[in-house]
Formats: C-alpha cells, sequence, structure tokens
C-alpha cells in the first residue's frame, strides 16, 4: 500500500509555503490571526504549511491573503501555475519611470515627481525583483555621491511608495524640505516630535536629522540597476 504521509520537512521547504510564512512574517500577522482574517478557522494556514492540506491555496484564498499581507497573488502559486500565469498574461509589467533626480549630495529640487516613461518588466523577474503590488512601483535615477558605495551617480532605483513608514530602517527617497533625497533613515527612539535620523553611506557627507513632519517619504528603495 502506498504511504500517504506527509513529510512535514519537505513541507517547510516548499517555495510556496516559504513564501506564505515570509509574507505573514512580514505583515507582523500570526496564522491564527491569518487564518481568521480569511474567513478560515484558526488552524487552517497551521494546517497548509505544515500538513499540506490543501496541497494548493484555493484562489479566493490566495487573493485575499495578498491583500492582506500587501504582496501578489501570484506570489503563492506553484511554479507550474506560475508559469502559466506568467505565458497568459501580458508581456510585461510596466513600472512609471521620474523625470527628476533624487539626489545623494547632487543638490537638486525638491519638485514634484513626473512621469512621462516607464519601463516593462517581465512579471516573472518583477516577482524576484519585489513581492509588493505592482502599482505602488516606481523608478527614480540617482544624482551625487552622498549614497557611494551602495548607490552610485546615475543609478536607477526602484521604490516601493506603499512603505513611507521607516520602520525597519532602509534607503528611501524623500523630500527633505530642500530637495529630493535619497538617505538612509531611521525613526529616532523616544523623541516627540518623532525625530528621523538621514544618513549617508559615504563618510564624507554629515548626517543631520528632520522632525517627520517636515520631510515626505516617497518611498522605500527595493532594487537599483547599474550601467557598467
Amino acid at each position: 500500500m502506498a504511504d500517504h504521509t506527509t513529510d512535514a520537512g519537505a513541507l517547510t521547504t516548499d517555495p510556496v509555503r516559504r513564501t506564505v510564512r515570509g509574507a505573514l512574517d512580514a505583515a507582523g500577522l500570526t496564522l491564527k490571526q491569518a487564518s481568521r482574517a480569511l474567513g478560515r478557522n484558526d488552524a487552517y494556514l497551521q494546517q497548509f504549511l505544515y500538513r499540506g492540506s490543501p496541497r494548493r491555496l484555493p484562489e479566493a484564498v490566495r487573493l485575499r491573503l495578498a491583500a492582506i499581507t500587501g504582496t501578489d497573488g501570484d506570489m503563492f502559486l506553484d511554479r507550474d501555475l506560475r508559469t502559466l500565469h506568467d505565458e497568459l498574461a501580458p508581456s510585461g509589467i510596466t513600472v512609471p519611470l521620474f523625470e527628476v533626480s533624487a539626489a545623494a549630495g547632487g543638490g537638486r529640487t525638491g519638485e514634484e515627481p513626473a512621469s512621462s516613461a516607464a519601463l516593462s518588466f517581465p512579471p516573472s523577474l518583477l516577482r524576484q525583483i519585489t513581492a509588493a503590488p505592482a502599482n505602488g512601483l516606481r523608478l527614480i535615477s540617482i544624482s551625487g555621491d552622498s549614497m557611494a558605495p551602495t548607490l552610485e551617480h546615475g543609478d536607477m532605483v526602484m521604490i516601493d511608495t506603499n512603505r513611507t513608514v521607516p520602520s525597519p530602517p532602509g534607503i528611501f527617497i524623500l523630500d527633505d524640505g530642500v530637495g529630493l533625497v535619497a538617505k538612509r533613515v531611521d525613526a529616532i527612539p523616544n523623541t516627540r516630535p518623532q525625530m528621523l535620523r538621514l544618513s549617508s553611506d559615504n563618510p564624507a557627507y554629515s548626517n543631520y536629522q528632520r522632525r517627520i513632519d517636515e520631510v515626505r517619504i516617497l518611498g522605500r528603495v527595493v532594487w537599483f540597476a547599474r550601467s557598467l
């Protein structure tokens, strides 16, 4: 007789289940909380992750899970189904390109970014870059060298405009009151009003602080491209 016992170890290395687990952790949701948000019993996702039941998430559950974790629902598809979706999907997902540069020591003005161009990414490539919803992604170029060697002059960065809170800290594009800049941003604990520390990776540049209401964060940098 065939053995139908589920191998829990194999399940924990399954790409889809690892993606679900990672999305829940990033959203700060427990398995019970997420299961309830899906309208299922408390153990639903526990059973999916570690007992293999159900084998695949139904589409309605997959889309709802994407909504509550702020991710792309296709991330929760098996590889074969992802390939099928990609073949049936449009040839590319367009990400708007801002017309201005974010200064990394260059001192550009803080004009309102506008988009007159876009780059098209194959869906599978965009998923490798970020799980963020595509409609919140933007591209912008870097001017100056204050973020070198992490970001160099002329680099193109992709930002997630849905992530405008520096928790956890990271590299953000923001208007600091003087212009658009690319900086590492983190919240300084126990400050009222809340203060932000804006840091450069290039030690030749000084770090500085701003009140959170003095800046406008456009988004978190999630990817960059560089010419050789």
